[in-house]
């Protein structure tokens, strides 16, 4: 969640990937060519041609599956530095977990 206060100060950052369009564009495009992989079971009469679109389909369903992972954790450590920022403006100051002494 992002906070609409002006007292929160936005630094310019340089973009972060899951901000990307590339990222998901991937995903979807190893997502579609494993389902063309498994879909080429169907039409591959020799056993060859079976462990190989075997073989294809798995490697790009592993890849998507990779990929998403990326995505989605690069996706929360970005929400965290979000909370983790706000909760430093919040403080006025660089949170250390330690209370001043009096």
């Amino acid at each position: 969640m992002i906070s609409n206060e002006p007292r929160v100060p936005w630094l310019p950052r340089a973009p972060h990937p899951a901000d990307s369009s590339t990222l998901p564009l991937y995903m979807v495009m190893f997502f579609v060519l494993g389902l063309l992989g498994f879909a080429a079971h169907g039409l591959n009469d020799g056993r060859e041609g079976f462990v190989l679109a075997s073989i294809v389909s798995g490697v790009f369903f592993a890849c998507f599956l990779i990929l998403f992972a990326v995505y989605w954790i690069g996706y929360l450590l970005k929400g965290h530095a979000i909370w983790q920022a706000e909760r430093q403006a919040e403080s006025d100051g660089p949170s250390t977990g330690q209370r001043p002494q009096d």
